[in-house]
């Protein structure tokens, strides 16, 4: 019996404002479901202890930064504290034409930037529960001083009054519940009609 068309890799974007703990959401989501391909961003920022080249970025000076976006390498990117961030373009889309969904950790304005150039892309906003526990995460984190935290905060109130903007948002407040509510969303959007267009002539063929 022939198989069905196989469907495109979706993108889906996981934003929200920095402490909320959209790297911790991910890796859970890949653990419990490893076909869903994770976009390494690229980075020029210092890594944090622990980052690894090429798992959780790609480390790159500011000079490098700037010659993959001439050569048009970089589909979005954003300058976030003082460091630039960007989605390599031609690994995302090698691993949706393997049939891979892929779940971008990206910046809101990345995000916003991205919806631009993919019209099916869906765009899903962590919030934190209260800002109190989002600098609670900020703080325990103890990656920046004082200052930052606080510059980061400032910025985490902007981006979560653009939450209109996105398909989805989801509260994290416990990290199972949490990850549930997103594979929930990912298996909802591949039975979206559009996304499922021929299949009436497949099922009625055989």
């Amino acid at each position: 019996m022939s198989e069905m068309p196989r469907q495109r890799g979706l993108l889906f974007c996981l934003s929200g404002p920095s402490g909320v703990g959209k790297g911790t959401v991910i890796d859970e989501v890949r653990r419990r479901r490893p076909q869903v391909a994770h976009s390494v961003s690229i980075t020029t920022r210092p890594p944090r202890p622990g980052e690894i080249e090429g798992v959780h970025y790609y480390f790159r000076t500011p000079e490098q930064f700037h010659q993959l976006l001439v050569e048009g390498e970089i589909l979005e990117h954003d300058n976030y504290c003082g460091h630039y961030y960007g989605t390599p373009r031609s690994p995302l889309e090698a691993m949706r034409d393997e049939g891979r969904d892929v779940l971008m950790d990206i910046t809101v304005p990345g995000s916003l930037a991205v919806m631009e150039n993919h019209t099916d892309v869906v765009m899903m906003f962590l919030m934190p529960p209260t800002l109190t526990e989002l600098k609670n995460r900020l703080t325990k984190r103890g990656t920046e001083n004082d200052s930052v935290v606080e510059q980061r905060l400032l910025k985490g109130r902007i981006e979560i009054n653009k939450a209109n903007l996105f398909n989805y948002v989801v509260i994290n407040d416990e990290l199972t519940a949490t990850v549930h509510r997103i594979l929930a969303i990912m298996d909802a959007e591949h039975c979206r009609y559009e996304r499922l267009k021929g299949l009436e002539a497949f099922v009625l063929s055989h």
